[in-house]
């Protein structure tokens, strides 16, 4: 597929993925009795209070390059004294995010399911090589790769490094040496996420929850699963 149209198909999926999960951290923080989030706009699902110039940016780059697909939102901020139970609270907070990717990713593979049926009862004629030739290829193409990318982002989030979300709830489970650590790595997080991803160590994380995905996808797609 040209790159530049799979920006025009990827942008648009990871654009809304992204705004959903840092909307759902805002929207559960708020509910916990945290307002920070609410006060600096980010409990809204408009896009641009989300998203990151530079993360948008290094998106964009990655899909016309053919780098792994990286990229991030702002992270919604939230004060734990205010939470009503602190420890817990953050915690939920945290995997409010990545809950809203599975919740996203049902979603639309139900809007899969029924496109199946709409193309078997009226015959239609689906060109998989070439996503842009009609309406319904496009949104085939758009629905497998929100799916794919929502369960993605769900598993990368829960990896218990900071910044990512997972890190919030091994440090609410952990003992408390499991926050000096964090707090000791902070500074160096984003280094390390990239050594980690330059070594490749997240694709044998991703590897069996893209094969479940892909699975999910087949099913939705030909009422048959396959792993």
């Amino acid at each position: 597929m040209d790159k530049v149209l799979q920006l025009l198909i990827l942008a648009p999926v990871f654009v809304s993925a992204l705004t959903v999960h840092e909307f759902a951290h805002a929207w559960a923080a708020y509910k916990l009795g945290d307002d920070t989030a609410q006060r600096q706009g980010r409990l809204t699902l408009d896009p641009l209070a989300h998203l990151d110039p530079l993360g948008t940016l290094i998106i964009a780059i990655a899909i016309l390059t053919g780098a792994p697909l990286i990229g991030w939102a702002k992270p919604v901020p939230f004060q734990m004294r205010n939470l009503n139970n602190p420890r817990r609270d953050a915690m939920l907070v945290a995997i409010a995010g990545p809950i809203s990717n599975i919740l996203q990713a049902i979603v639309w593979l139900f809007l899969l399911f029924i496109f199946r049926l709409i193309i078997q009862r009226f015959g239609m004629h689906i060109n998989e090589s070439s996503p842009f030739s009609s309406l319904p290829s496009l949104f085939m193409t758009m629905t497998i790769l929100a799916v794919s990318m929502n369960i993605t982002l769900a598993v990368f989030n829960m990896i218990p490094l900071p910044p990512l979300d997972g890190h919030y709830v091994l440090e609410g489970l952990g003992p408390p040496f499991i926050a000096d650590f964090f707090d000791m790595i902070r500074p160096y997080a984003f280094i390390i996420l990239l050594g980690l991803l330059w070594m490749k160590v997240f694709n044998v994380i991703l590897a069996p929850f893209m094969n479940f995905a892909d699975s999910l996808i087949n099913l939705a797609l030909t009422g048959r699963i396959g792993f």
